[in-house]
């Protein structure tokens, strides 16, 4: 006996030849018209689609007629050729997949690849158990960044529950848990706390401080008698134990391994290269070169981007233009311009229940280049992810530049900074605390020491402030102290190992790391972390680096 094949793809010519003869009307058997538009086609290949076009085969142009020609097209085309080609829109991908399935047939999945940008699409679409794994693999390593978007917010009470009670979800504390649960529900409060009993479950209670559970927690879940109930317990159990012997009933989350990004600099070739630092290998490595071409910027980050805002140029210009990295790619990008140009500028991060905002906060601006004089400011603008416009908001009750600004809650604290009295420049040692909900600004309590070109990082629920130079005694420092909030107090932490201006500190992995610096005379590549007791050297900077911010970052980030 012999046997032969042809080629694979010899079945696929031949059905896309009988598709390309629909079209010169070749061969065809039926005929039908939708809105005067006739469609030609081959019976025996309908029917083996679907029974549908065999016991229907006088409804087809009532069947079609609700639908667009190009819904009609993509159809008949997948019939023939077993590809759905579908250069449209969701709404008509959804047309597609409702004709589809009024027709009895069976459509693949939508997406062939799954990746950050359309997980929780897939997520929500697909029936297919391996995009589906691979897209709920990706939500919960990204879900930090994700559960803030809209394809989060849109989805449904059973897939948000699916996310949250997994042991991989990845999330820096059981906080962001429920303030995911928070944001959820409150998108649409009337009809989702309906599921706040059964949301709520996922949320790993105990893990969570006594007095979030009851600021917090008790107060959003008020409305719902079986939260309430089951909140009390854990609340007594941990006030009975004296939070020294309580038991934690659930385990923590996984963590993500992330990384370390100090951005910026007080020289162009500085600014152009970001040092990098691996968490899981204990080492600093710079990043390509990325044509910054600016200085004495101020930077942030959002979702996956870091944002550059104003700064100077070589040309000793001050900037209004903004630009962010995406850290997905590498690449950078511009953003709408600020209002005022502006360099040693203070700026951060606020996260609204469905947006985003980014404040500019005072700095100074270049007005006579050949000087290099110019003044301070007070303004301050927010740029807002929905609108992507940068508005003026409540300025500085002083104006300054080199102060460092940090956010607890909805409160952004500027510390610090250079101010003019009496026509000399000065450190000051005030503290100007706005408030987001008010759009206001008042004085908190005063720093220890007066210090501008300094640094701040929460770590912890407290503000940290270490560093700086002081205009009075012409010296920079190695003062730290931290600041409760609740307590409106601030206490002296551990000196730095020398004193130091433009340095970065930053929290990562629950501890304060402080970088580079300049003395004066010398920029600094030392990395000192700090281990409750005191301040040890660890894996150095590839370089010098001054007047930097330090961004933890994602450990999947390419730059």
């Amino acid at each position: 006996m012999f046997v032969a094949k042809a080629k694979s793809d010899f079945a696929a010519n031949r059905m896309e030849y009988l598709y390309t003869a629909t079209k010169q009307q070749k061969y065809c058997d039926a005929v039908f018209f939708v809105r005067s538009r006739s469609f030609y086609v081959h019976m025996v290949v309908l029917s083996a689609c679907s029974d549908f076009f065999v016991k229907n085969q006088y409804k087809l142009s009532a069947t079609f007629s609700p639908f667009d020609f190009d819904v009609i097209d993509a159809i008949l085309k997948y019939c023939y050729t077993g590809e759905i080609i579908l250069g449209i829109d969701d709404h008509h991908y959804k047309k597609f997949i409702e004709l589809a399935n009024l027709l009895g047939m069976e459509i693949p999945p939508r997406y062939k690849t799954v990746d950050f940008y359309n997980c929780l699409e897939v997520l929500k679409l697909t029936g297919d158990s391996k995009l589906k794994k691979k897209a709920m693999d990706l939500t919960l390593e990204n879900f930090k960044t994700l559960h803030k978007t809209q394809d989060f917010l849109n989805l449904p009470a059973s897939s948000v529950i699916e996310i949250l009670k997994s042991d991989d979800l990845i999330v820096p504390s059981e906080e962001d848990v429920f303030n995911s649960v928070k944001l959820w529900v409150n998108y649409d409060d009337a009809s989702r706390k309906i599921d706040l009993a059964k949301l709520m479950s996922t949320v790993r209670l105990s893990l969570l401080s006594t007095e979030f559970l009851v600021e917090e927690v008790m107060n959003f879940c008020k409305s719902c008698e079986e939260c309430v109930a089951h909140l009390r317990q854990i609340i007594l159990d941990k006030i009975s134990s004296n939070n020294k012997s309580f038991i934690q009933r659930e385990t923590p989350r996984r963590r993500k391994e992330i990384k370390i990004a100090l951005v910026g600099g007080t020289d162009i070739d500085m600014a152009n290269t970001i040092d990098i630092y691996d968490g899981e290998k204990k080492s600093w490595t710079l990043s390509k070169s990325i044509e910054i071409n600016k200085y004495r910027f101020a930077s942030v980050i959002v979702g996956d981007w870091i944002v550059i805002i104003g700064g100077e140029n070589s040309s000793k210009q001050t900037l209004t233009s903004v630009d962010y990295i995406d850290l997905q790619n590498g690449q950078k990008y511009p953003l709408r311009s600020l209002n005022q140009a502006r360099h040693n500028l203070s700026s951060v991060t606020h996260y609204r229940d469905s947006s985003t905002d980014i404040y500019a906060i005072g700095g100074a601006e270049v007005t006579n280049i050949e000087k290099y004089t110019g003044h301070f400011l007070a303004s301050v603008e927010r740029w807002n992810s929905k609108t992507g416009e940068w508005k003026i908001v409540t300025p500085l009750l002083v104006t300054t530049d080199l102060h460092s600004a940090s956010v607890i809650d909805d409160n952004i604290y500027l510390t610090g900074g250079r101010v003019i009295e009496n026509q000399k420049n000065i450190s000051t040692n005030k503290v100007q605390i706005y408030s987001v909900v008010r759009d206001s600004w008042t004085y908190g309590a005063q720093m220890i020491q007066e210090r501008c070109d300094h640094s701040s990082v929460v770590c912890k629920g407290k503000l940290f402030v270490g560093g700086g130079y002081s205009y009075q005694t012409d010296t920079s420092t190695d003062s730290v102290e931290f600041y409760d909030p609740i307590a409106n107090l601030w206490t002296e932490f551990t000196k730095l190992p020398k004193p130091l201006k433009s340095i970065s500190l930053c929290c990562f992995r629950d501890k304060i790391l402080c970088m580079g610096g300049f003395d004066g005379n010398t920029q600094f590549n030392d990395v000192w972390e700090y281990d409750d007791k005191s301040w040890n050297t660890v894996k150095s900077l590839n370089k010098g680096r001054t007047l930097a911010v330090a961004h933890v970052i994602p450990y999947d980030s390419i730059i």
